[in-house]
C-alpha cells in the first residue's frame, strides 16, 4: 500500500467517520433519531448516504490526482472501501458508546417503534403471541461486540457500493 493510498483514506476515513458521528449526535439532539415518520426515516437516509458519497468522492478524486491522473474502478473500489472500513470502526467506537452510555435504553426505544409500526397486525394477535414476539426481539438485541462489528461491515458495504460507482464515474478515459 502506498503512501498516498494510505494517506487519503485515513484522512478520508476519519473525516467521514467524524461527520457520520456528528450526523447521529445532531439527530439525537433534536430528537428526531426515533422517529416513526417514514419520509423523514428515508430523508435521514439518503442524507448519511451522501455524507458517505461526499467524502469518498474526495478521496477517490485526490487517490486520482496522485496517480497521475489514471484510476481504474477497481482503484475507486479499494479507496471506497477501506475509508468505509476506517470510517465503520470510528461510527463503531459511537454506536457501543451510546447504546450502553449515552441511551443504554436504545434497543427498548427501537422495539417500541417497531411495536409502534405493527400496530394494525397487532391487533389481530393474541396478548400471549405479542409477548412472545416481544421476547425474540429482545433476544435479538445484539451484543457489544456485534454492534461494533455490524458498524464495520455496513461502513465496508457502503463503502464498496459508493466507491464503485464513484469509481466507474471517474474513471481515466483509456480504463
Amino acid at each position: 500500500m502506498d503512501t498516498a493510498f494510505k494517506n487519503i483514506v485515513i484522512k478520508n476515513g476519519l473525516f467521514l467517520g467524524a461527520a457520520l458521528i456528528a450526523f447521529e449526535l445532531i439527530k439525537y439532539a433534536t430528537g428526531i433519531l426515533y422517529t416513526s415518520n417514514t419520509g423523514l426515516s428515508i430523508l435521514l437516509w439518503l442524507v448519511s448516504v451522501a455524507i458517505y458519497a461526499y467524502f469518498i468522492f474526495v478521496a477517490v478524486g485526490q487517490y486520482k490526482a496522485s496517480n497521475n491522473d489514471q484510476l481504474t474502478v477497481v482503484d475507486g473500489l479499494k479507496v471506497g472501501a477501506v475509508v468505509g472500513v476506517i470510517a465503520g470502526v470510528l461510527l463503531g467506537v459511537y454506536n457501543v458508546l451510546y447504546t450502553t452510555v449515552i441511551a443504554p435504553d436504545y434497543y427498548e426505544q427501537v422495539m417500541a417503534l417497531a411495536t409502534e409500526k405493527l400496530g394494525p397486525m397487532l391487533e389481530n394477535m393474541s396478548e400471549d403471541q405479542v409477548a412472545i414476539m416481544h421476547e425474540e426481539m429482545l433476544k435479538a438485541k445484539p451484543s457489544v461486540v456485534a454492534t461494533f462489528i455490524y458498524s464495520i461491515i455496513g461502513g465496508a458495504i457502503g463503502g464498496l457500493i459508493v466507491g464503485a460507482i464513484i469509481g466507474f464515474v471517474k474513471k481515466s478515459k483509456n480504463n
